[in-house]
């Protein structure tokens, strides 16, 4: 005698996700990518931007003071107040980036009187390399004034 067992075929409890839950959760998570990618791109202009300035005016900071060190001598003080100084200059970064520095070194015209030197340091960077800085060049400005010594 055989017996047969018949299985009642039970309904499947599904695991994992179906392929209409699997294509809207792509699409979702697509609109979120696509923007952070290009707000990445954007971020890391802008993080190089900031980077540049950063290094323009550390260029322009230390200038300033070699100027300011130089000027401590009265020959050269006096050099500079009869004779304004005004140069361009090439600068390297450790980084390896080539910035040009203009300084300018003269008497102090907002107190014609006294005897002050104005310092002033202009660093850009040259992207046309003609030597002059245009108006859609990047630039950092520093002055300061120097006391007769």
């Amino acid at each position: 005698m055989n017996h047969l067992q018949f299985k009642k075929t039970l309904p499947r409890h599904r695991r994992g996700a179906s392929l209409i839950d699997v294509a809207i959760g792509s699409m979702l998570l697509s609109l979120l990518l696509i923007p952070s990618v290009r707000w990445i791109g954007q971020s890391q202009t802008i993080n190089q931007r900031v980077e540049d300035r950063d290094a323009m005016l550390f260029e322009a900071e230390q200038l300033i003071e070699t100027l300011t060190v130089k000027m401590s001598e009265p020959s050269a003080f006096d050099d500079a107040f009869n004779r304004p100084m005004d140069s361009v200059t090439k600068v390297q970064t450790p980084g390896g980036k080539i910035y040009l520095a203009r300084y300018q070194v003269g008497p102090d015209k907002t107190l014609p009187s006294s005897k002050l030197l104005t310092l002033t340091v202009t660093v850009w960077r040259d992207t046309d390399s003609d030597g002059n800085l245009d108006t859609n060049e990047v630039t950092e400005t520093l002055q300061t004034q120097v006391a007769a010594p």
